[in-house]
């Protein structure tokens, strides 16, 4: 059985089972996966599991989305219809299993074939159950982020679009291993992987998409907020873990890439952090009740499990003081985590993303009034990575909060055709 026998049947068994939600498509996914263990040579991270068309929006279509987020800006006018495909790709999960992740794929519909760049998209925390998985978001009216209307936007100018999930979204069993830099690794170049194999001409190739009149050319990967921390990771690990992946450019929308500068700026996401980290790396190494004050501890598991982001942001405080032990803050103000807490040091460090020296060219936009990522961390960051060889264009947007998404649209869409214009890919 070949990766297309299978993403059929997996497609097929999908279509013919609607009352029964995500629980039976993952069982259907583990009996498939049996397929695949039979024919290790030919399923690999990346091959698309099956594709199924969404929805199509005019361009009036795409503007009354993006409306929705440009609400002091002016809309974007789109240019083109666009196409949403969801997506299901393999990857590989961090015991080394196979693993299917999904995406929302957007295509724009043009005239006549052209070269367009990719802008594969990480969004930023939405929480760690599948209840709060991005994908549900434009379904059940919540404003996450509105990631979709987003993509949609940029979409609309052309561009191809694709909004990989989290790893184990759509699993109810399993939590998002959360800021664990190589789950963001996997999945956003394993999303890549899909994409050239959907718009290719090997078995998991859609007819469709070679028909809409657009193909991929350079990969510019973007994220906002955590979706920062993973497309930083992607750069980081693309050597060892998908060397056949190109990435042209790195779009940071108030990235998060160091998650002890996080535990003192945004204490709201702490937690869900703490308790995966815990679960990852194993509480003799990682354990919650060396950082966390004591009326947090008792119902963590549950609280974390719980709550999308919107009840973080209400549940848990925004400071760091009233979170974490004394001895714990101490240490996050003074910066003697490496001292105080050894082991904790050492796993959040092997957390930090983009500081390798992948030497991709950046684009950092970032907000004044940003209350998620300090302004002066975020500048050594840029001095850092410009260091170790990257060409930086760093970007401070004043009186802009957290979300630069709409304030840089014209600003994201000029960097990436100079830059398909430099290399020579348009």
């Amino acid at each position: 059985m070949t990766i297309l026998d299978i993403s059929r049947t997996f497609a097929s068994v999908m279509q013919s089972l609607p009352s029964f939600g995500a629980r039976a498509i993952h069982a259907v996914a583990l009996v498939l996966f049996s397929a695949f263990a039979a024919a290790p040579l030919i399923a690999a991270p990346g091959d698309v599991v099956s594709i199924e068309y969404d929805q199509t929006y005019s361009p009036s279509q795409v503007n009354s989305m993006a409306g929705q987020l440009f609400t002091s800006r002016a809309v974007p006018q789109a240019r083109y219809t666009v196409d949403v495909y969801v997506i299901r790709y393999l990857s590989t999960d961090l015991e080394e299993n196979p693993t299917v992740i999904t995406a929302q794929l957007l295509v724009p519909r043009q005239p006549q074939r052209e070269d367009q760049p990719l802008y594969l998209f990480a969004p930023g925390t939405t929480g760690l159950t599948d209840q709060c998985r991005p994908l549900r978001e434009h379904q059940v009216g919540i404003n996450w982020g509105l990631y979709r209307h987003h993509v949609l936007a940029i979409a609309g100018q052309g561009v191809i679009g694709m909004i990989p999930e989290y790893m184990h979204f759509g699993d109810p069993d399993r939590l998002q291993p959360y800021f664990i830099a190589e789950a963001g690794t996997r999945v956003v170049l394993d999303s890549v992987r899909a994409v050239k194999n959907l718009f290719g001409t090997g078995p998991g190739a859609s007819a469709a998409l070679r028909d809409a009149g657009v193909r991929p050319a350079a990969v510019f990967l973007a994220g906002f907020s955590q979706g920062g921390h993973a497309i930083f990771a992607a750069a980081d690990r693309r050597a060892d873990y998908a060397p056949d992946v190109r990435i042209d450019g790195i779009i940071g929308y108030g990235p998060t890439t160091n998650i002890e500068q996080l535990f003192r700026e945004f204490s709201v996401v702490a937690a869900p952090i703490i308790y995966t980290f815990a679960q990852h790396y194993g509480v003799d190494r990682f354990d919650p009740a060396i950082m966390l004050a004591d009326r947090w501890l008792p119902t963590l598991a549950q609280d974390v499990r719980r709550l999308c982001i919107l009840g973080l942001q209400s549940y848990y405080p925004w400071g760091p003081w009233p979170l974490f032990r004394p001895e714990f803050n101490r240490a996050l103000a003074n910066r003697t985590l490496a001292r105080d807490f050894p082991e904790i040091d050492a796993i959040l460090r092997e957390n930090i993303t983009g500081l390798t020296g992948h030497r991709v060219p950046v684009l950092i936009l970032q907000g004044s009034r940003d209350v998620v990522v300090n302004l002066d961390e975020q500048a050594e960051f840029v001095v850092a990575l410009r260091n170790l060889g990257s060409e930086v264009r760093y970007l401070v947007y004043e009186n802009s909060p957290h979300d630069t998404r709409q304030i840089a649209f014209e600003e994201v869409l000029r960097w990436m055709n100079e830059r398909m214009t430099e290399t020579g890919e348009q």
